[in-house]
């Protein structure tokens, strides 16, 4: 996606977590509705116009969404499809649409995502959950120095108020009695399919008894 318009770094910064004045090129960052829900993450890039590297599927939803606002700062949104390069170090996920010598390949960077808790916001999850569900690094992923960004009150409250003894956890290929006992005592946040295996995201206020249950089946966890 790409923004146009002499005032569109101070759009984008109304309205995504992340500080994209800062000086770093690639910026990281949640695009929320006013309560905090997730439209979509993002890769922001600062260039002559701002390209906003999202998955395809989202691209239309995250439009809607933005030119509720973007007519008062006469800017303009297109989407625009690039090939992007998705580059991990053992500790960061880098996006670019430059060519990296060392690219991780689409299946393996999704499933990489997903088992770190970062997962890149798809159609279907988009709108339906807060930041702390998906597992987001708010410190990655926000500026709490920054001025006000659409959702921001909602976000500051999560930071402060956080989700106490919470556990997210990623369960792979559950049959339908298993996603019957996880949901009895946890909230399901998502489900994925990749590579053949079906994944699902759950954020449970005790883990012990859920762990237990199906021990086997755990893909990744997380304590929030």
């Amino acid at each position: 996606m790409e923004i146009r318009g002499k005032r569109c770094l101070e759009f984008i910064q109304g309205q995504a977590s992340g500080d994209i004045s800062e000086e770093t090129k690639n910026k990281d960052v949640l695009f929320c509705d006013e309560k905090g829900f997730v439209i979509t993450n993002a890769t922001v890039i600062n260039n002559e116009t701002l390209e906003v590297i999202i998955k395809r599927d989202v691209a239309e939803i995250l439009k809607w969404e933005l030119e509720k606002y973007s007519k008062f700062y006469k800017c303009e949104i297109i989407i625009k499809e690039k090939n992007i390069s998705g580059i991990y170090d053992g500790v960061d996920f880098i996006k670019t649409t430059s060519m990296s010598n060392a690219p991780i390949n689409k299946k393996n960077w999704d499933l990489l995502k997903l088992l770190h808790f970062d997962i890149d916001i798809s159609k279907d999850m988009s709108l339906k959950n807060r930041p702390n569900e998906f597992g987001y690094s708010l410190e990655k992923y926000v500026s709490f120095t920054k001025g006000c960004y659409r959702g921001q009150e909602i976000i500051a409250r999560l930071k402060y108020l956080g989700s106490k003894n919470s556990t997210l956890a990623i369960f792979k290929n559950l049959n339908a009695d298993e996603k019957n006992q996880l949901l009895k005592i946890g909230k399901k946040i998502f489900e994925i399919e990749l590579e053949n295996m079906s994944y699902g995201q759950y954020i449970f206020k005790s883990f012990e008894h859920a762990n237990k249950l199906l021990k086997s089946k755990l893909a990744a966890s997380q304590s929030l």
